[in-house]
């Protein structure tokens, strides 16, 4: 006999589709907190300046952000339902406005390299649209739609991780095989931009392939007196006990996988790939080593997603599981920065890399149980309002996510230009003072190590004031059943 067929919203179009339509959000973010900052000061090729351009840039889009990613999450709750969803047209939008943006931040045009006003604004336009662009991407709300049952919404979860991470191997191994087609283009610059072109332009068809497959689920219907307004925010944040404490987790928990990504590359490349004496990076070394950083970042970050959902269910629920998690990023966080303060760190690639595994194999946990968490918010949120304002609840994470990626990212270029960082874009020899690196070293693993555990510190704090039970949970999912 053959394999059951199993029903929507668990049948293999749906799932095929949730899995590959974060291609592009997921591949951007990778590209925005790991390689931006390293693109501008290192192979852009735009000068000195590029370390200040960068952070000067990621901090002002935050302010932006902080008016236009609400309202764009405004505007999605108050846009009435399509012939194929409410929400699928946003992301339909925005997986463009990302895919369009990222092949342009990463390729800056030769012929305005040569003044600085044409490049910030090249820069400052394309990195604008992609923020626009992520704020529209409103994947939880589109699985919000889909079922309240926990097992499906962990499978809806769990399995686009997996392939998520699976696809997102070419930004782990970026480096590696950039090196490899510089070989033949014999500039880092021009290797740098096509490979990113390349990758950004097939994770966009993907993802639109991906969103039209699936199938959103139901929406309340609502009159005009109960459309979504300002006065919403103003409930989320008072009378809102889940999403206030899910999201003073996040303002702390966020920052500690954006700090680790932010850094990583950085340091192997100037720890243990570089002659301290020249300021040469031995560009073989440097390939084989971010390979193997590629995969103590990739697998335990798989690892993670695959076996969080079978905590989950044996612990009955997400919050344990998440607990569990924190702990292991805080013994990874903590590791790191008492080996740097031991003075074995930098001589010791093995050591780096334990600490950085034992890090993500705790956010590689985290993911799935957090994910459920602020799902289970936005039930809780329309359960309690008799209104849908997921999109509202979606851009205040989504504006939580770019601020620490931006601050991550702009903590690395205050590193970058207290050094007075520069590199030369076509050899990828190290220009500045070389005493300056182990100071710069010092502080990544501040940034990476130190910061990261104090910060999972203060999220079991407020991981122990989540009021979402499994009781509680039922209650909102019979509810919800009779509301749609």
């Amino acid at each position: 006999m053959g394999m059951k067929k199993k029903a929507y919203p668990e049948d293999a179009k749906t799932m095929i589709g949730l899995s590959t339509l974060g291609w592009t959000e997921t591949i951007g973010g990778s590209f925005i907190i790991g390689m931006f900052m390293l693109y501008l000061t290192d192979y852009a090729n735009i000068g000195a300046y590029a370390a200040t351009l960068g952070t000067i840039l990621l901090m002002a889009g935050k302010i932006v952000d902080m008016i236009d990613d609400p309202l764009q999450g405004w505007i999605m709750d108050r846009s009435k339902p399509t012939k194929i969803g409410k929400y699928k047209p946003f992301i339909i939008i925005s997986i463009i406005m990302i895919t369009v943006s990222m092949c342009c931040l990463f390729a800056i045009p030769q012929g305005i390299l040569g003044n600085q006003a044409l490049v910030s604004a090249w820069v400052i336009f394309f990195y604008l649209l992609y923020d626009m662009g992520t704020a529209f991407n409103a994947q939880n709300p589109l699985k919000q739609s889909l079922t309240t049952d926990p097992t499906i919404r962990a499978k809806h979860i769990t399995w686009p991780r997996v392939i998520t991470m699976i696809v997102v191997i070419p930004v782990s191994f970026f480096i590696p095989m950039l090196t490899s087609i510089n070989e033949k283009i014999g500039n880092m610059s021009k290797s740098f931009s096509l490979l990113a072109i390349t990758i950004a332009a097939i994770a966009g068809i993907c993802s639109l392939i991906g969103i039209a497959l699936v199938k959103e689920g139901k929406h309340m219907e609502q009159d005009e007196e109960k459309k979504v307004s300002f006065a919403d925010f103003k409930y989320l944040f008072i009378n809102n006990k889940p999403y206030v404490s899910n999201l003073l987790m996040t303002v702390f928990h966020g920052f500690v996988w954006t700090m680790v990504f932010a850094t990583t590359t950085y340091y192997v490349k100037w720890a243990y790939c570089t002659d301290l004496s020249t300021g040469v990076v031995d560009q073989a070394k440097f390939g084989s080593m971010t390979l193997i950083l590629g995969m103590f970042q990739l697998f335990p970050s798989m690892l993670g997603a695959l076996v969080s959902p079978k905590l989950v269910k044996l612990m009955d629920g997400p919050v344990r599981v998440m607990r569990l998690a924190v702990i292991m990023e805080l013994v990874g966080g903590l590791s790191l920065f008492i080996c740097m303060m031991l003075g074995i760190l930098n001589t010791s690639p093995a050591l780096y890399f334990i600490c950085i595994f034992v890090l993500l194999l705790g956010g590689g946990i985290t993911f799935v149980p957090g994910s459920m968490m602020g799902v289970e918010c936005m039930d809780y949120t329309m359960v309690k309002t008799g209104k849908e304002i997921h999109g509202i609840v979606n851009s205040v994470m989504n504006l939580l996510s770019k601020i620490q990626s931006a601050v991550s990212t702009a903590l690395v270029g205050l590193i970058l230009i207290s050094i007075g960082y520069e590199v030369d874009s076509v050899t990828d020899t190290f220009l500045g003072e070389l005493s300056s690196i182990p100071t710069m070293l010092n502080r990544f693993i501040i940034v990476c190590g130190l910061i990261p555990a104090i910060l999972c510190a203060i999220t079991l704090v407020f991981l122990k004031i989540y009021p979402i039970d499994t009781r509680m949970r039922n209650e909102i999912n019979e509810k919800i059943a009779k509301m749609r």
